[in-house]
């Protein structure tokens, strides 16, 4: 039945190849300190506390200011007061004369226009908070940031004089701002007092004074707390947004709250690493089990809180050689790791949203521009593999590859034959943890290349799509077939440096390359980006030629679309374009190269679109399906897929 130059070995369990030691890396960094200015370079944040003063305008009059590490003045402040009250007979009442009562004002809250949206506010407002109960309504004498419990309680008598504090303050909003600003104080525990509200006019300005107040109590206990700690002791910090696939990430109190909370995040350097707490004082702690929860200052004493809310940042460099002066280490897309002191990694749930932590690494990107840090489904093995094809896969390269290929001499096989071969690779290659588990003993079960293959094409049957969209569904990722009938070339290169026979984001080689080109960050690596012939729209191309008459990056689905025009199957001309061009999305999603494409390929375009998108469907819904068996699929083929092949002459030997 076969007749091939190259007799390839058996098929065996599908298995990621290693294209680097990035597993390797991770643990040479082991002992590296990565901190805050590693993880998200630039300025940072710090808080000063002022007492009094030639500006104090009120009597025990405290300012809270937020600075910039790289610029002068204050970008945030909050100015407030207090002092102890004097009671009468005369003036209260027998119960509040029982009482230790203080005042307390907020008179200033105030965040420059450009650094609002992060909560700064509710940081300050925190801080003064802190510093009050700190110095009315708690012993600190008896809160230990060393939390030592064989050291005793001091006694009632050595205790300080403890107070209520009754601090006030006024929301002024304007019609733009309308209940925002209540809204603001309500989240931080404040509550609208019975006061009247205030309208104020002056000329074509109006706005509102609402009265508002929190109180805070005394403590009532003598035990032994951990204090809320301030960022006021912290060197530098910085505001981050932590998010996932859907948006900001969900995370649960630690006191059981089942619903999922979104906070705004600060991400502050500690001693060992990083911390993130929210803007209102609660840390993120890891457990053991894996939970991630965020520590409510009532019941901060279950745990190591230092060790447990620390995370060290690992960087995942994109160098292969680190003396290659041309790559970036510090690329605002390379991958980090966040491991806990429990040898853990810190995740963002695909299916819950919520923080957790994992065995198994997952990796984030630090963005300094927006000071983000974004849990992504982006691995070390797909930025190695687009690195080096931006680096290999140049004008001459592709043409090469054409006159090595194209004459079609590797051997003879049917298609069928072929998705036996495909059984052996990966339908998810650059699945992190496709090849080992925690203990490096066993494979994770992930589906195979030819699983996914026939699993796509019966979901393009249950929609009812045409045959022959079915039997491209099911053949359109052959191209990897070719690794074994050219071991020795094709096959040694996929396993040691590039496997060019994956199906990755294509783009047209010979002429200028668009800014939305999939890991565009790895241009610089391109030769062709500094040679002027390939510098315009058009390239070496004429106007509007049409995608046909260009060249594409070398890879399977182009290896297969000249496969079977070689061999004249009967496939309509809409197949073949779906084979060529699903990868180009530069062009079916982005609209680029409009200045080389033609009438023709926007006729074509809707059915590669379409099938693209039944393919990221397919590979969404097949991540966690069961590998198909041979009988499986040999079952499939003969009741289905045989018949639509010998329509469109598909089920004979093919020259490879």
């Amino acid at each position: 039945m076969t007749s091939h130059n190259c007799v390839p070995s058996p098929a065996k369990k599908a298995k990621t190849t290693s294209w680097r030691s990035w597993k390797g890396e991770l643990e040479a960094n082991n002992g590296k300190r990565f901190g805050l200015q590693d993880l998200l370079p630039g300025f940072t944040l710090r808080l000063e506390h002022r007492q009094g003063g030639t500006l104090a305008t009120h009597r025990g009059e405290e300012r809270i200011l937020l600075y910039r590490s790289d610029k002068k003045g204050a970008i945030a402040k909050i100015i407030y007061s207090s002092e102890i009250q004097e009671q009468t007979s005369l003036q209260s009442s027998v119960a509040e004369l029982q009482k230790n009562i203080a005042q307390a004002k907020i008179h200033v809250l105030d965040v420059k226009s450009q650094y609002r949206g992060r909560d700064l506010g509710g940081l300050l407002f925190s801080e003064a908070i802190t510093n009050l109960k700190s110095k009315y309504c708690n012993n600190d004498d008896n809160e230990d940031d060393d939390f030592n419990t064989n050291e005793p309680l001091k006694s009632d008598y050595e205790q300080k004089q403890l107070y209520d504090v009754n601090c006030s303050l006024e929301a002024e909003e304007d019609v733009t701002r309308h209940g925002k600003l209540i809204a603001f104080y309500l989240k931080l525990g404040c509550h609208v007092v019975s006061k009247r509200v205030q309208y104020i006019s002056d000329n074509d300005f109006a706005y509102r004074k609402v009265p508002m107040q929190v109180t805070l109590k005394a403590a009532t206990t003598t035990a032994r707390k951990r204090k809320r700690s301030s960022l006021m002791s912290k060197e530098s910090f910085l505001p981050v947004q932590l998010v996932g696939d859907a948006g900001k990430i969900t995370v649960k109190s630690s006191g059981g709250s089942e619903a999922g909370l979104k906070f705004d995040w600060l991400i502050n350097q500690a001693d060992d690493g990083i911390q993130f707490s929210t803007t209102h004082g609660h840390f993120l702690i890891a457990s053991p089990s894996g939970s991630v929860t965020i520590l409510d200052q009532v019941d901060d004493s279950y745990c190591d809180v230092d060790g447990w809310a620390t995370f060290v940042p690992l960087h995942i460099s994109d160098e292969i050689d680190h003396s290659d002066s041309l790559l970036q280490q510090n690329s605002s897309r390379s991958l980090w790791v966040l491991r806990s002191c429990h040898g853990t990694f810190l995740t963002a749930d695909s299916v819950s949203k919520c923080f957790s932590c994992t065995k198994l690494p997952s990796f984030w990107q630090a963005n300094g521009s927006n000071l983000s840090l974004a849990c992504t489904s982006d691995t070390p093995p797909r930025r190695h593999h687009y690195l080096q094809c931006w680096k290999l896969q140049t004008h001459e390269y592709v043409q090469s590859m054409r006159l090595r290929f194209l004459n079609f001499s590797l051997g003879k096989a049917t298609l069928f034959e072929a998705l036996g071969w495909i059984h052996s690779f990966p339908a998810y290659p650059f699945h992190a943890w496709s090849c080992e588990d925690t203990s490096g003993s066993s494979m994770v079960s992930l589906p195979s290349l030819r699983t996914l293959s026939f699993l796509m094409a019966e979901a393009a049957r249950e929609e009812g799509l045409p045959d022959w969209v079915q039997l491209v569904a099911l053949f359109h990722e052959l191209g990897e077939a070719v690794k074994k009938l050219d071991p020795n070339d094709t096959g040694k290169m996929a396993d040691s440096i590039y496997d060019w026979t994956i199906s990755t984001r294509s783009r047209v080689v010979g002429c200028a390359i668009p800014n939305c080109a999939t890991f565009s960050e790895f241009r610089h690596l391109n030769t062709d980006v500094l040679d002027a012939r390939y510098s315009t729209d058009t390239g070496v191309y004429e106007a509007n030629c049409g995608l046909d008459n260009v060249l594409l990056l070398w890879s399977g689905p182009e290896y297969m679309y000249h496969l079977l025009r070689h061999n004249q199957t009967a496939l309509p001309l809409e197949a073949l374009a779906m084979v060529r061009y699903y990868l180009l999305g530069d062009w079916h999603e982005h609209h680029e190269y409009t200045s080389i494409t033609n009438e023709y390929d926007e006729d074509m375009l809707p059915w590669v679109s379409d099938f693209d998108r039944l393919r990221r469907k397919t590979r969404l819904e097949c991540l966690d399906c069961v590998d198909l068996s041979d009988e499986q699929c040999a079952y499939l083929w003969d009741s289905h897929y045989s018949r639509i092949a010998a329509k469109y002459d598909c089920d004979r030997l093919f020259a490879w």
